[in-house]
């Protein structure tokens, strides 16, 4: 079985590949990762991450390039889950929740926000 930091850098690696990453920036715990591995694993970084990944989308979100992140998802056994009653939806696998979060811009800003090129809802 695969650990949970072998499945984040496998999500990871094929966001990369697929051009997500220059439309996405990851956010919480789960920075932590690489704030570890870049300064030699020092203690004062905390190794305790959350199972959910956060990833911020900028707002508005003025891309054009159409990429398919549940199907990226889906490689890996995450599941659309969505909640009927706000719109809101996240991925989710046995051992990984993906979240896609954007920021607050006032009045009515915790609607969901579709993102339409990257096939997501925020």
């Amino acid at each position: 079985m695969k650990t949970k930091e072998n499945i984040f850098l496998s999500i990871m690696t094929s966001l990369q590949k697929e051009g997500a990453l220059a439309e996405i920036i990851l956010i919480g715990s789960w920075c932590q990762y690489f704030y570890r591995i870049y300064f030699n694993n020092t203690p004062e970084i905390s190794a305790i991450r959350t199972v959910d990944i956060d990833f911020l989308i900028p707002r508005p979100h003025n891309s054009k390039k159409d990429i398919n992140v549940p199907d990226i998802l889906n490689a890996y056994k995450f599941v659309s889950e969505t909640n009927y009653i706000s719109g809101y939806n996240k991925f989710v696998n046995p051992e990984l929740e993906i979240e896609f979060l954007t920021p607050e811009l006032g009045k009515g800003s915790d609607k969901p926000y579709l993102v339409k090129n990257l096939h997501v809802t925020a």
